[in-house]
This record gives structure tokens, sequence and C-alpha cells, in this order.
């Protein structure tokens, strides 16, 4: 049976991504053949429907959805948090400087590290003579108490959130270029009506800047919770 994870952040994220443009593919069938267009009759939107949901198969392959992923990170997660997850919420949580929490939950966090794992956040003191370590060293005691609290169902589901924010940011880059693609083609062709391009790509470009604005939104949502479940909170 798939993981949780593996069908809501990754395998939803490459089906909606890349939706429109199978449809739109779908919808060219009748003109690439004609006597598709005679055997569909008045049923024609139901099966370019049916159509473009087969072709959708192609975007849950184990490659598509790693090539989606990927594209996800390097273009979106890495600029804005960086790839050490040195500018992670998480992270940025626990810096003095940021003043995003109270100085009493710091600390509380702060003991909590020290009981389970035997290491030490960066005081403020040492925060100040070295910013950019102090970032790293925290960067990696998150990473031991994400696998503390790798259990907890409710912090799974913050996971599987930002997961399929960013995954679907990776699949509308390529649906985008493959929505231009058609459009270009189109040009010689003329199989769609220009407005059912249109349309996708406007749409696809909507959804796009809605799940960007998201990313960061759920990473915040995540490292409130995480330190939260950390501290029994």
């Amino acid at each position: 049976m798939m993981d949780k994870y593996i069908r809501v952040a990754r395998v939803y994220p490459a089906v909606l991504g890349m939706l429109p443009t199978c449809i739109l593919l779908a919808m060219c069938m009748g003109k690439w053949f004609p006597q598709y267009e005679a055997l569909v009759g008045n049923v024609q939107w139901v099966l370019c429907l049916i159509g473009g949901t087969a072709l959708v198969s192609m975007a849950v392959g184990y490659l598509v959805r790693e090539v989606f992923k990927e594209t996800s990170k390097w273009l979106f997660q890495y600029r804005l948090f960086k790839k050490d997850e040195t500018e992670m919420p998480t992270t940025q949580m626990l810096l003095w400087r940021n003043e995003i929490i109270s100085p009493e939950y710091h600390n509380e966090i702060a003991a909590k590290v020290k009981e389970t794992f035997g290491r030490k956040l960066p005081t403020r003191k040492e925060e100040e003579a070295d910013h950019g370590l102090s970032k790293m060293r925290i960067a990696e005691i998150v990473s031991q108490i994400r696998q503390n609290c790798r259990g907890d169902e409710i912090l799974r589901q913050y996971n599987i959130e930002f997961g399929f924010c960013r995954n679907y940011l990776g699949a509308s880059v390529w649906s985008i270029l493959f929505l231009i693609s058609i459009g270009v083609t189109n040009i010689f062709y003329g199989w769609l009506p220009w407005w059912t391009i249109v349309v996708a790509l406007v749409l696809q470009v909507l959804l796009m800047t809605g799940s960007y604005m998201l990313l960061e939104v759920r990473g915040w949502a995540y490292a409130k919770y995480l330190f939260a479940t950390f501290t029994g909170k």
C-alpha cells in the first residue's frame, strides 16, 4: 500500500500539476485522428476528460515524481530556505536575534535538547560571535528533533502539507513549459482554440503563485508544531 506522504505530497501534486496539459493533449486527438471526432460525437468532452486522466499516469511514475521534487527544491525551497536548511523556519525560530519565541520558551527547548540529545543550542553570546556557525548547529539539532518526533501524526500532516505545496511548484513549472510548447505548436497546426491554451496557462500560473505563497506559511506552521511536540506542549 502506498505511503500517505508519497501519495499526498508527491503523487497528487504531480497529477494535478500535469492535468491541464494532459486534457489539452486529449482534446488535440480530434485533430490528429479525424475518425476520433466522428466516434466521439456529443460525448467528446467526457472522453477528453477520461483521456486526460488516463494520460496523467505518466506523471505518477517514480522518475517523473523525482524530477518534479528536485525541480521544486532547486527553484523554490533552496532559494527560500537554503540547501543546508539554515534559513528554514525551524532554524530561524531558534535564533536569539529573531525574537520569534520568548526567551523562556527558547530556554525550555534548549533544556529539552540537552536532556534528549546531550547537545547544546547556541547561547546568545555564541550566536553573536559566529552567526553562521550557530545556524549550522541549530539546523543539525533540528534534524535530530524531527527524527525524535517522527511518530506524531499531526506533525506528519503538517509535513505532508508542506511537501504538497513544494512538489506542486515543481509540477507546475513543467506543466507551464508543456503548455507553452503546445501553444507554439498550435501556431502552425491550429489544433485547439487559443482561449483553451490561454485559460489553462493562466490557471496554472495562478495556482503556482498560490502554492508559492503557501510554501513559507506551511513551513512556519510546521516549525511551530514541531517544537510544541518536542517540548510536550
